[in-house]
């Protein structure tokens, strides 16, 4: 069953959920140049976030990671300029999210995926990461309906899935 409403921003279904002064540790898998992450960050004044993106080239890949290396390392740059502005509420993770999940909290209140968007890493990023959601949290996700591997995932792992606008899924934990 998909639900639909009219937000289109992570923090659009944060606010609703948590309210906008809640104190809030999350996580967001696919940083790239920092502008979701920043958005939160900005919108939820006691959000502690944790970002995680390898930053890293890979030969073949149909996402970000084929861009030429050095554009993912001017990424990087990027999102540690763009967020230093909230520093001590935020920290950036250059891993792979399987290999960063221990460098995460054990309880998060919500988990944000929108990095590597195949059926496979999708899969991993919601086991890796749905045990640390703390019960009440949420588990959402980008580009919904654009990639079917986020399609096939979500809905191995999940009976129902509130749909947004610009292809945000979200589920209450």
């Amino acid at each position: 069953m998909i639900k639909t409403q009219e937000s289109a921003l992570p923090e659009d279904v944060l606010i609703p959920h948590f309210g906008q002064d809640a104190t809030l540790v999350g996580v967001e898998i696919g940083t790239s140049g920092g502008v979701g992450c920043f958005g939160m960050l900005n919108r939820l004044p006691n959000l502690t976030m944790y970002t995680i993106d390898p930053f890293k080239h890979i030969d073949g890949s149909l996402h970000e990671s084929s861009l030429p290396q050095e554009v993912l390392d001017e990424g990087y740059v990027l999102a540690l300029d763009r967020l230093s502005y909230f520093k001590g509420r935020v920290t950036v993770i250059r891993k792979a999210s399987d290999d960063a999940v221990q460098d995460v909290p054990d309880v998060v209140d919500f988990v944000h995926i929108d990095g590597d968007h195949t059926y496979e890493q999708v899969i991993r990023d919601i086991d890796n990461y749905l045990p640390k959601i703390r019960k009440g949290g949420l588990i959402s996700g980008h580009d919904y309906i654009l990639q079917a591997g986020v399609v096939r995932a979500v809905h191995e792992r999940f009976k129902t899935v509130n749909f947004e606008q610009d292809y945000l899924w979200w589920v209450h934990v």
